[in-house]
């Protein structure tokens, strides 16, 4: 079981309650991974969300050419895997500890029970779950028109 005090010490967690702190605690697994190790993989089903405890999760994907390509990093306190946690898929990018990390994984049933018993405290998760893809969103936005201003520059 997971304390409730290494949760208390992650930033994303501040505004949940000790309640909902003590479910989490019950429900998270704790896994870690060692620098370049694999946590998931494009095409594969997901389902868990991936909540990084310390260090840094890496995300690629694999371009058409084979190479793979850095789509952002995940840092203490962030969170992996949000897209298939939402939509119940598959993994559309890969992910990798980039140095030793630990993550708390939440498996999607335990989430719909918290969403039951904790319900203020599960809309602050989705809130920072939406806001982390808002952000993905946007850099991806910003990477996007700097690669068509950089195609139009050479024209």
């Amino acid at each position: 079981m997971i304390e409730i005090s290494q949760l208390k010490e992650i930033e994303s967690l501040k505004e949940i309650s000790e309640e909902a702190l003590s479910y989490l605690a019950g429900a998270l697994q704790k896994r870690t991974y060692q620098d370049k190790e694999s946590i998931f993989n494009e095409g594969t089903l997901g389902g868990d969300l991936y909540l990084v405890g310390s260090g840094v999760v890496k995300i690629t994907k694999r371009a058409k050419e084979g190479e793979a390509q850095s789509l952002g990093m995940v840092n203490a306190g962030g969170f992996a895997g949000i897209m298939t946690f939402l939509s119940e898929g598959t993994h559309s990018a890969n992910a990798s500890a980039h140095g030793d990390c630990a993550l708390y994984l939440l498996d999607k049933n335990d989430f719909d029970r918290f969403v039951e018993k904790y319900p203020a405290d599960a809309v602050k998760i989705m809130k920072l779950l939406v806001g982390e893809l808002i952000d993905q969103l946007r850099s991806m936005n910003e990477r996007y028109i700097d690669m068509v201003n950089y195609m139009w520059r050479w024209r």
